[in-house]
């Protein structure tokens, strides 16, 4: 019986193809968020005013007299 040397190859297939997909799904998802449209909102502009206040009444006055002065 005669004696055999066997290498054990390095499965060079397998890692270029892990590499090619790990390379696309990086380059497509860095593609995808620089292209991405910008978002636009129809419509008009809203404008909210919050009243910092304690009073629940939005008419009622948040300054206060002091001394004959009225303080805001």
């Amino acid at each position: 019986m005669q004696a055999r040397l066997q290498f054990i190859r390095f499965p060079t297939l397998l890692f270029s193809v892990i590499f090619a997909l790990a390379a696309a799904m990086v380059l497509g998802g860095t593609l995808g968020y620089v292209l991405k449209p910008s978002t636009v909102v129809p419509g008009r502009t809203q404008v909210l005013v919050v009243h910092d206040n304690l009073d629940s009444n939005p008419r009622a006055d948040a300054c206060i007299w002091f001394d004959g002065h009225k303080s805001c």
